[in-house]
């Protein structure tokens, strides 16, 4: 067994690095580095939760993959873990003392340039990010996604209005990071110069915790019907009865243990319906499964932007 240095929190035995198929899939030796980049934050994060009493759960194809493959599914490269939100405001505030360099918690009050409804915990001495945050100014290791979940009204009708409420304010918020503006139409560009306007009157950091503390977390802490996770977009196969999370237990994840919802079977059901069935349509080749990401696990990214500036000297 050995432990490589960049991998502070885990034991991996040396074949784990080696390229193979699983599932009839390739995995590549430079998958298998993100791989052991993404369990240690995993493990770190998962530490920090243990030791201050957070909940947390496995999440997406994270929790899909402890249950199906016991570890990441093989054609996936990201991670998800997901909190309550009383859980998740509370790993906010220690966030800075529990992760210590090379770890870097990052969230959108946190960190100029960035822009996510959620957090992410990244590796400062890799390289890690997605095409959009290709040219920004911002932490660019390999990362975790860090999830929230949210109560969700009891009455139809109140939950319909406040999923427009979040809707329309997030679209204000991503017209402000995540727009470029000689892409838009005439009507996004008047949209756009309005919600520039805006935020020169109303600070961005003010109406983004508005937002994410008096419109996404309005009824968490009320003990409603339904939880879910509202923060990337409104969608019914993630959001489950409340009691489905009330307790958990540990499931494998490669070479490491991690907490699952008690009810994973039920949450994986509603989510991805007949989960434990392989898609015989794989063809995303490894690190493209969310689309266009940059990895190199060998490398810092702040070298790896030196590098690149370099080049194009």
């Amino acid at each position: 067994m050995t432990n490589r240095n960049k991998y502070n929190s885990i034991k991996l035995p040396d074949d784990f690095f080696k390229a193979e198929y699983r599932s009839a899939y390739y995995v590549s030796e430079k998958m298998k580095k993100v791989w052991a980049v993404q369990l240690d934050l995993l493990k770190s994060f998962a530490d920090v939760c243990e030791k201050n009493n957070l909940r947390y759960f496995m999440d997406g194809g994270t929790l899909l993959g402890a249950v199906r493959h016991k570890g990441f599914i093989p054609w996936d490269d990201d991670a998800d873990v997901i909190m309550p939100r009383e859980d998740y405001n509370r790993l906010s505030e220690i966030a800075d003392r529990e992760f210590q360099t090379p770890y870097f918690f990052q969230t959108t009050l946190k960190e100029k340039g960035f822009f996510r409804t959620h957090a992410q915990l990244r590796n400062s001495d890799t390289t890690g990010f997605i095409e959009a945050d290709a040219n920004k100014n911002i932490n660019k290791g390999i990362f975790i996604d860090i999830f929230v979940l949210d109560g969700l009204a009891d009455n139809p009708i109140i939950r319909y209005l406040h999923r427009k409420e979040i809707e329309l304010e997030k679209k204000i918020l991503t017209f402000k990071y995540d727009r470029i503006f000689c892409q838009l139409s005439f009507i996004g560009k008047f949209f756009y110069g309005l919600v520039h306007i805006f935020f020169s009157l109303y600070p961005f950091k003010c109406f983004f915790n508005h937002f994410d503390r008096k419109v996404l977390a309005r009824y968490s802490k009320r003990k409603t019907e339904l939880i879910g996770d509202i923060t990337l977009e409104w969608r019914e196969n993630v959001q489950w009865p409340r009691k489905w999370f009330e307790d958990y237990t540990f499931l494998p994840f490669e070479t490491i243990y991690l907490r699952a919802p008690l009810y994973y079977h039920e949450v994986l059901s509603r989510q991805y319906g007949d989960y434990m069935s392989i898609p015989s349509d794989i063809s995303a080749p490894n690190g493209k499964m969310h689309g266009e990401i940059t990895f190199n696990p060998d490398l810092p990214y702040k070298d790896y932007i030196r590098d690149t500036k370099n080049n194009f000297r």
